[in-house]
C-alpha cells in the first residue's frame, strides 16, 4: 500500500500510544558516517518500554530533505508483512487511518 503524509513533522495516535514520524541517518555497515543514507521511522513519544523502539518505514534517500519529500509525496508501507499481533502491525495500520494520511493505492 502506498500512502503520503499531509505534512512533516507528522504525529498520530496508535493503539500503542502517541507516535511521530522521524528522519535520521540509517546505519549501513561499511559506509563512512557522512555517507550514510537517511531513513524514516515511526517513533514513540511517550516514556516506557517502547520509548526507544523505531518502526522503520520504506522512505529513504541520500539527504534529509529527500526523505522529507518522499514522505509527503508517497511511500510504501506493508502492515500485512508483520504478525497481526505485533506492535509493527498495529502502528502501521493506525498510520493508514490517521487524520490527513492519503492512501494512494492498495
Amino acid at each position: 500500500m502506498n500512502i503520503k503524509l499531509p505534512h512533516m513533522p507528522y504525529k498520530f495516535d496508535s493503539p500503542e500510544g502517541r507516535m511521530e514520524i522521524t528522519v535520521r541517518r540509517a546505519s549501513s555497515p561499511g559506509l563512512p558516517d557522512d555517507r550514510q543514507p537517511f531513513s524514516a521511522a515511526a517513533t514513540f513519544l511517550q516514556p516506557g518500554a517502547l520509548a526507544l523502539k523505531r518502526i522503520p518505514l520504506s522512505a529513504s534517500a541520500p539527504t534529509y530533505s529527500g526523505v522529507m519529500q518522499t514522505l509527503i509525496e508517497g511511500f510504501k508501507i506493508s502492515p500485512g508483512g508483520h504478525d497481526h499481533e505485533s506492535v509493527e502491525f498495529r502502528v502501521l495500520t493506525a498510520l493508514t487511518t490517521a487524520t490527513g494520511v492519503v492512501i494512494l493505492d492498495e
